[in-house]
């Protein structure tokens, strides 16, 4: 019952239409399918990223992974081709390093997922799906991400710390509220991200952090949100 709820509360579906953009950004950004690349989806729902994966990516190994019992078993008749693990994130078997690229609406909602690996982070589940997923890709592997606003609005920037040690920041989109109006039925604040692995692990320098490590308050809204934002 309890996982039902936090399902429930957490699964957007999202348009196919965004999906195909996010899709061509990452082809714009140099990835390339086919047989020896292999791509996860961290929740994946029925599947609707694998519904519209572009002919130029054909023959990638999919990997998906759902907690909803129904809505998986739904994803593996869908796509019998991929592998769909019908289990929660923390409990999937993964090897770290081992994709080229992630790609998923992953859920956002103010609750934290037990994974003794990083639990001594403290982080809500859409940081924690951020989190796994870079131990998860390949060094130079892709992340494209609809997330929570708040993982580059929030006031504490350890999240935001945390990822730009292990990776890249490309760019990021903020969506309207009504982007997931018409499937999921919600008005929610969102965000696409793209990210790039390291090489290695690197230790920021305190007097030259990324832009998008902090934020800024509107001056004439107060409203505070990422630096990145109000640069571009």
């Amino acid at each position: 019952y309890k996982s039902a709820i936090q399902s429930t509360a957490t699964a957007y579906y999202t348009e196919p239409e965004l999906i195909r953009y996010i899709y061509t950004a990452l082809e714009h950004f140099g990835f390339k399918g086919g047989v020896d690349r292999k791509l996860l989806n961290p929740a994946m729902g029925t599947g609707n990223f694998f519904a519209v994966l572009p002919e130029n990516l054909a023959g990638t190994k999919l990997t998906g992974i759902e907690i909803d019992s129904i809505t998986g078993r739904i994803a593996r008749q869908l796509y019998p081709e991929a592998d769909v693990q019908v289990r929660g994130y923390e409990a999937a078997e993964l090897a770290d390093n081992s994709f080229d690229v992630a790609i998923g609406n992953i859920p956002f909602n103010s609750v934290r997922v037990f994974d003794p690996r990083y639990n001594s982070e403290n982080f809500l589940i859409h940081d924690y799906f951020i989190a796994k997923t870079l131990d998860l890709v390949k060094p130079g592997g892709m992340i494209a991400f609809i997330t929570s606003k708040g993982t580059l609005d929030k006031n504490n920037d350890a999240t935001r710390r945390y990822i730009a040690e292990r990776a890249e920041f490309i760019g990021a989109v903020r969506l309207p509220n009504t982007a997931f109006k018409t499937l999921a039925g919600t008005d929610v604040t969102a965000d696409i991200l793209f990210l790039k692995k390291r090489e290695r692990q690197i230790q920021l320098n305190e007097y030259a952090l990324p832009d998008w490590i902090s934020t800024d308050t509107h001056k004439d809204t107060y409203i505070q949100y990422n630096s990145y934002f109000h640069r571009h």
